[in-house]
C-alpha cells in the first residue's frame, strides 16, 4: 500500500515518537511510505532519513505546499493518507478534498479542531480522546482507538552495558525502591506529585530514588523543583538526567514509573515501564488511568485523596517481594504481548484496508 503520513512538528515529543514508530512499523511491514514534515532538521525528518524513507521537508504554510502534496499523492498513487498534529490535519482534509484520497487524523491530544469533522477516520490513543470527539458531535463509528506501539524489545532486553553504567552513575544500590518519571519539565507533567510522594515514603522509612527523565533543566518550573527538593529535603533523592537516549537501561533499574500528570492522553511512557517490567501511577480520569483500569497493573493518583494513602500502597507492595515480583511479571506479560509494534501496524492496515475502497460518507 502507498501511504503518505504527514506531520507538522519535527520536535522529540511524545506525538513525534508516536509517529516515527509508526512510520517504522508501516515500513517494516512492505509498505511504500512518504513522510511530508514541516521544515527538514529535526527529530522527525533525522529518524525519518535514516530509516531510509522518503521525507519532504515543507513550511505547510500555503498553496504552493498542498500543490506540492498533491503532486507527490499523483505521482506515488497515494491510497491513504495519515496526519498527525493539527496544521498536518487541515492540510490532509484539503489534500483529501482535492485528490479524492482518504485521510485519517490521529488525535494525540484532548483538544478539538474542526478538521476532524472532515476526515474519514479519526484515530485516538485512549478512551478519554475518544469522549472528547463524541462531545462534539463525531459520530462513534469515524472513531478508531488505536493505541501507539512501542519497541517491546528494547524495553525488555536493555543494553546491558548501558544498564551498569547507569546503574553505578545513578547508585541504585543504596535505595530501597527506584521510581523514574519520563515527562518533559512543564507544570502539567506533575513532577511536583511525584517529589510529594518520595517525601511521603521516606515518612514510612523507605528510602527511594526519584529519576525524572526530561528537559529542560533550566528555567522558571526547574528552578521551583529545585527549590521542593530542599523544602522536602530530598537531595539524596532525585536525579534528574536531561533527555537521554537510554530510558530503556533506566527503566530497566526502576521499581515503578510514576506519570501524575494533567490533560494526558494515554502516556507512552506507562506502556514502556510495564514492558520493563515496572507497576505504574497514572493521574485519575486521565488517559494512562484507563491502562490500570484495564489490565490492574498499578495504582492511581486522585487529586482529592491523600498522598500519604498512595504512598501507604507502595510501601505495601514493596514490603512483599512476592507480590511485586507477581505483579512486575505481569506488567511485563502484558507490555510485550499487548503493546508491541507489529499489534499496532497490524490495526492501522486493516482500518487504511477499509478506507482505500470506496469513500465513507462523511460527518
Amino acid at each position: 500500500m502507498n501511504i503518505l503520513l504527514i506531520i507538522s512538528k519535527n520536535d522529540r515529543y511524545g506525538a513525534q515518537r508516536i509517529f516515527v514508530d509508526q512510520v517504522r512499523i508501516l515500513s517494516a511491514m512492505k509498505n511504500n511510505v512518504i513522510v511530508a514534515g514541516r521544515g527538514g532538521q529535526g527529530f522527525v525528518p533525522d529518524t525519518v532519513r535514516a530509516l531510509g524513507v522518503e521525507y519532504h521537508g515543507l513550511p505547510l504554510k500555503g498553496l504552493n505546499d498542498l500543490v506540492h502534496l498533491r503532486r507527490l499523492v499523483k505521482q506515488r498513487a497515494v491510497d491513504v493518507i495519515h496526519t498527525t498534529l493539527d496544521r498536518a490535519d487541515y492540510f490532509g482534509v484539503l489534500l483529501s478534498m482535492i485528490t479524492r484520497v482518504p485521510v485519517v487524523s490521529t488525535m494525540m491530544v484532548p483538544r478539538y479542531h474542526p478538521g476532524f469533522r472532515f476526515a474519514d477516520a479519526v484515530t485516538v490513543l485512549s478512551q478519554k480522546l475518544c469522549g472528547v470527539l463524541l462531545a462534539k458531535g463525531i459520530k462513534r463509528d469515524k472513531i478508531r482507538i488505536i493505541r501507539p506501539g512501542i519497541d517491546v524489545a528494547r524495553f525488555d532486553r536493555p543494553d546491558a552495558a548501558k544498564k551498569d553504567s547507569w546503574s553505578a552513575r545513578l547508585g541504585v544500590n543504596r535505595y530501597s525502591t527506584v521510581f523514574c518519571h519520563v515527562a518533559s519539565l512543564i507544570p502539567r507533567k506533575g513532577h511536583q506529585i511525584s517529589l510529594d510522594l518520595m517525601a511521603s515514603l521516606k515518612k514510612r522509612g523507605e528510602a527511594p530514588l526519584l529519576v525524572i527523565i526530561g528537559d529542560p533543566l533550566t528555567g522558571e518550573y526547574y528552578d521551583s523543583l529545585q527549590a521542593q527538593i530542599a523544602r522536602l529535603n530530598l537531595k539524596e533523592n532525585v536525579f534528574f538526567t536531561g533527555w537521554t537516549a537510554d530510558t530503556a537501561e533506566i527503566m530497566s533499574l526502576c521499581h515503578m514509573t510514576l506519570l501524575p500528570s494533567e490533560n494526558e492522553a494515554l502516556g507512552i511512557v506507562l506502556m514502556e515501564g510495564m514492558a520493563a517490567g515496572t507497576p505504574i501511577v497514572a493521574r485519575r480520569a486521565e488517559g494512562g488511568a484507563e491502562l490500570i483500569d484495564e489490565f490492574g497493573t498499578g495504582y492511581l493518583y486522585e487529586p482529592d485523596r491523600p498522598l500519604d494513602e498512595l504512598a501507604g500502597k507502595i510501601h505495601a507492595l514493596r514490603s512483599d517481594a512476592h507480590q511485586f515480583a507477581v505483579w512486575s511479571d505481569k506488567c511485563r506479560t502484558i507490555g510485550t504481548s499487548e503493546f508491541s509494534l507489529e499489534r499496532f501496524g497490524s490495526r492501522l492496515m486493516n482500518l487504511y484496508a477499509n478506507l482505500a475502497g470506496p469513500r465513507t460518507s462523511r460527518q
